[in-house]
């Protein structure tokens, strides 16, 4: 009898025990993901650097594109100038093995997670993808899945795989994101976005209730809002977040030459084009709604930004103040596309007068 007792004793201990552990999984992200993307407030990219590639004949590695390597005191800068949010842009083409392991360069690995650990030591939001590997250089690989699905979704599950186990202990603010601006057929983008939601999953630990970031078509609003793009299947329920870029008009954002063959614009916003233009940001924007954030899809508008060349300064404010307000109109993140353009990456990492200039109209405006 006492033996039976001691065993009932030892089961009750177990079953509480596993009981308290599932609550302290189920607490560890008691936000919704409407929620946790409003917190994640504004955010920048540290775009060029980790994210950099180079040709089949040449590696580029993280200085290969111009910056420096990054610094925990330009973490803790931008973190003072008030950002929450840091998108890590890295290409991880050059420093993976062939297949069928396509084993990651340990070194890369280290570098990586020390800077994801910079951010997350300050209490900051980190999204970490897969850059340039969906790109148009000669080592790019993602978009080969046009002609060869099969193999690059292996491909791609096995690199999500080594990331995943890598951080699988990081804290919630660590937000993996499938790809970067990818265009493929519908099918196969989401075969791949599936793929991203299973391997991240199937790593356990944190993985298995971690807030994605999936990718839209091309990251584009009116590609993803195909009928054919479909958001894939979670076994966690409320932690899918769409990615969204926006570059529009793109004959301001993006041109840079009056004899551009897109067409080119200098200024937005200005007195004779505002209504027009705001017009245009409200549409777009407002395409979002019903097929996203009315069910429960957060968006976070992982790149905006505006080329600096041959640009009126007064329209980049405008633009950049504009875009950066209706993201939290709409409780979107928005994460400014920066290449230490706009903060410079040494020391004393000077922001620019317009960046400056946007972010006083933003406190002003949400009465920061």
């Amino acid at each position: 009898m006492k033996t039976r007792n001691i065993f009932f004793l030892l089961a009750a201990i177990i079953l509480l025990s596993d009981c308290q552990t599932a609550k302290q999984t189920q607490d560890m992200y008691p936000h919704s993901a409407a929620e946790f993307v409003r917190d994640m407030g504004i955010g920048i990219n540290i775009g060029n650097t980790l994210d950099s590639i180079g040709t089949n004949t040449w590696f580029a590695g993280e200085t290969g594109w111009g910056n420096p390597r990054i610094s925990r005191s330009f973490i803790r800068a931008l973190k003072d100038y008030g950002y929450k949010t840091i998108r890590l842009p890295v290409t991880w083409a050059e420093n993976m093995g062939p297949a069928p392991d396509y084993e990651i360069n340990e070194d890369w690995m280290y570098r990586v997670e020390e800077v994801v650990g910079w951010i997350l030591a300050e209490d900051m939001y980190c999204i970490l993808n897969l850059h340039h590997d969906g790109g148009g250089a000669d080592k790019s690989w993602i978009r080969k899945a046009a002609g060869n699905p099969d193999g690059v979704i292996k491909q791609f599950a096995a690199v999500w795989t080594q990331i995943a186990r890598r951080f699988s202990g990081a804290s919630e603010k660590l937000i993996f994101e499938a790809m970067n601006e990818v265009a493929v057929p519908y099918p196969v983008l989401n075969r791949l976005n599936q793929t991203f939601v299973d391997t991240v999953r199937a790593s356990g630990s944190n993985n298995a209730s971690r807030f994605l970031l999936i990718a839209g078509y091309d990251t584009d609003i009116d590609r993803t809002r195909n009928i054919a793009y479909l958001m894939p299947k979670d076994t966690s329920a409320n932690k899918l977040i769409l990615s969204i870029h926006y570059y529009t008009p793109s004959t301001f954002c993006i041109a840079e030459q009056p004899n551009n063959s897109w067409g080119f614009r200098s200024d937005w916003g200005s007195e004779a084009t505002r209504d027009a233009d705001m017009a245009e940001l409200q549409g777009q924007f407002a395409k979002l709604k019903l097929p996203f954030l009315d069910r429960g899809i957060p968006v976070i508008i992982g790149e905006y930004g505006v080329t600096t060349m041959n640009k009126a300064e007064e329209g980049r404010v405008r633009w950049m103040t504009a875009v950066t307000q209706i993201c939290l109109d709409y409780g979107m993140c928005p994460v400014l596309w920066d290449t230490g353009g706009d903060i410079k990456r040494n020391s004393p990492f000077a922001m620019s007068d317009p960046l400056a200039a946007v972010w006083e109209n933003i406190k002003s405006a949400n009465k920061l």
